[in-house]
């Protein structure tokens, strides 16, 4: 059996050859091959394979591995051959034996195969919102939520939420570094994640990026419900992180889109310095 993406075995190679050879007798060419995987790579929709670190292959490359007899193909480079199978998995222009109709998110994002997991499994099965309606969530938040560091006081933090839409999905980056004043206590964390569509909720799965800390918000009230063209200005859920040994309570979270002429920072927050009204929002 063929693997889903490419993992390097000399089946894997065999099968990309064979595709770019039906593909080739079919009449489409090595140049167009090359057109399309830019177009893909430059979009972020080749998994595996970020656009920024990625070199789209040349029509002479695609030729050779086209024409190449076993000891030749044994020989390309393991990122050339992956970059070209794994694009082929999730080509819809360019439909082979390697293409799988069934898969539902098409990213080079490192959580892209954990989120096609929950679609897959454990996804709604009915809307009103789906992968492309997120692109309503793109761009920069400030969140505010209760101060883990001061679990008795009323502390609060503002961190940095970034969205960004790589492939066709939306994953999400949060930046918190802030002083403590009250327990004396600097905290610098950075999360990565993905953002999970689920019926009329969004809810956010992530880690951390250098402990082991996982994390879950689960959004149920926005400014406009995403509809994929207009902004979310604000939203609303609960927030829960799971770090060492525990207890790990849940917090409300509130966010609002950072403005165009305004810089994104975080800020740690000692009791009665929040707006009254953000303290509404996260005490509702």
């Amino acid at each position: 059996m063929v693997g889903r993406y490419y993992e390097g075995s000399g089946a894997q190679r065999k099968a990309l050859r064979q595709a770019l050879q039906a593909l080739h007798a079919r009449e489409e060419s090595d140049q167009r091959i090359s057109d399309l995987l830019g177009r893909y790579v430059a979009a972020g929709r080749v998994p595996n394979f970020p656009a920024d670190t990625t070199s789209v292959l040349s029509r002479p490359t695609i030729q050779r591995i086209r024409s190449a007899d076993d000891r030749v193909l044994a020989g390309i480079r393991p990122q050339t051959a992956g970059l070209l199978y794994n694009f082929l998995c999730n080509c819809e222009e360019l439909k082979t034996h390697l293409f799988d109709d069934t898969t539902r998110i098409h990213s080079a994002h490192e959580f892209a195969p954990l989120l096609e997991a929950l679609n897959r499994h454990v996804g709604a099965k009915e809307g009103p919102l789906n992968n492309s309606k997120m692109k309503s969530l793109e761009g920069v938040f400030h969140l505010y939520r209760k101060a883990w560091t001061s679990p008795d006081a009323q502390a609060f933090i503002r961190c940095i939420i970034r969205f960004n839409w790589v492939g066709d999905a939306m994953f999400y980056t949060e930046e918190q570094v802030y002083f403590d004043t009250i327990e004396e206590l600097p905290v610098d964390e950075t999360d990565t994640g993905l953002v999970f569509p689920f019926g009329t909720n969004v809810v956010l799965l992530g880690r951390g990026n250098e402990k082991d800390l996982l994390k879950f918000f689960s959004i149920d009230d926005f400014s406009t419900h995403p509809d994929g063209h207009q902004k979310v200005h604000w939203f609303s859920g609960n927030f829960i992180a799971v770090n060492g040994k525990g207890p790990h309570p849940g917090f409300r979270a509130y966010a609002k889109r950072v403005k165009p002429d305004e810089e994104a920072s975080t800020k740690f927050y000692a009791p009665n310095e929040l707006d009254p009204v953000i303290v509404k929002r996260l005490e509702g």
